[in-house]
């Protein structure tokens, strides 16, 4: 079983179903350009609910006699939901696809278009949700102060999804490390991620705990909000104010072999008491190739809007950066 990671805004205000059909959680990728409409590349815009993204892509190589290879995409998304992504299919030297054959039980393409440049793992910028909480049963007054407070943020969180179920990927990882072997390309991947996932929402649980999740540490490694970029500076009262203002996140760490930009003091004792509590995982991942990246701790919701359907049906709508989870944002409202 996964831990009840603890939570920045008190305990969940109400319970909740939140997926009571998948379209009752939509996601849409966003990105910052629009296909040029020429070039040697097929984006198609795909609307997927009950398929994976792989299996939609295996799919889309089927239908057109194309390697696996040529089809593209840019980030995972969920099965059960109601999503809309983009593919990429390479077909130099051939004219712009008549993509409207192009259906599956549980997918349809919704829109091509020819674009000079391939679509690459993690180039979209973020994804907007809409989510329908369903059978709300709690505090609504409590819940709309909640609401309200997210708009300054919440812990960056790993979703539930990431570990498989009753978080078996890292008992499958444990194991992989202690006994070796060489588990499926697949397999081996996800037990990664997962590791260095659950790494990560460990040391953030411990500084959610400690009420320093969204403030900036003696010797801490800092995020430029929406950029992605980290640096290292020492501690100033610059440094606390545009971390306090959202322009900064104080970031975790991504396990694996050293990196050049490293924490130091407070905040490099606090993670190396997460690696001395997990040596099996931390060596592992070194081991097998990974290195030392960050991740913030926060993260701030765009455009959080939300409307009570009827007395016990919520809707949220907002948008977050690449990697984040929509789950996280839920969990700190509702049990479900």
């Amino acid at each position: 079983m996964l831990p009840d990671w603890p939570r920045a805004w008190g305990g969940p205000a109400a319970q909740a179903v939140l997926r009571q059909a998948n379209t009752d959680f939509q996601v849409e990728e966003l990105f910052e350009f629009l296909p040029s409409g020429d070039g040697e590349f097929d984006w198609l815009l795909v609307e997927k609910s009950g398929d994976s993204t792989e299996f939609v892509a295996r799919a889309l190589a089927k239908q057109l006699g194309l390697p696996a290879r040529a089809v593209g995409y840019s980030g995972l998304k969920d099965r059960h939901a109601l999503t809309r992504q983009w593919y990429c299919l390479h077909r130099p030297g051939k004219a712009a696809l008549n993509w409207s054959t192009l259906l599956g039980d549980n997918w349809r393409v919704v829109k091509g278009v020819r674009h000079r440049q391939k679509l690459r793992r993690g180039s979209h910028r973020g994804n907007r949700f809409v989510l329908i909480l369903n059978e709300v049963v709690g505090d609504r007054p409590l819940l709309n102060e909640r609401l309200s407070a997210l708009t300054a943020g919440f812990p960056n969180y790993f979703g539930e999804q990431r570990f498989g179920i009753d978080g078996g990927n890292i008992a499958a990882c444990r194991q992989w490390f202690e006994q070796g072997g060489q588990p499926a390309r697949f397999e081996k991947g996800l037990y990664l991620s997962s590791a260095r996932s659950w790494l990560f929402n460990q040391v953030l649980a411990q500084r959610v705990f400690s009420g320093t999740w969204d403030k900036a540490l003696d010797g801490e490694v800092l995020a430029l909000r929406d950029s992605g970029s980290v640096f290292s500076e020492p501690l100033s009262d610059e440094i606390v104010a545009r971390v306090a203002s959202g322009d900064l996140h104080p970031t975790g760490p991504l396990f694996g072999a050293p990196a050049k930009i490293s924490v130091a003091g407070e905040v490099a004792a606090l993670e190396q008491q997460q690696c001395n509590a997990e040596p099996v995982l931390c060596a592992g991942l070194a081991k097998h190739g990974l290195k030392m990246e960050r991740r913030a701790l926060r993260v701030l919701p765009k455009e959080l809007s939300w409307e009570w359907l009827d007395a016990k049906c919520l809707r949220l709508e907002f948008a977050l950066p690449r990697g984040c989870f929509a789950t996280a944002l839920v969990r700190e409202l509702v049990t479900y």
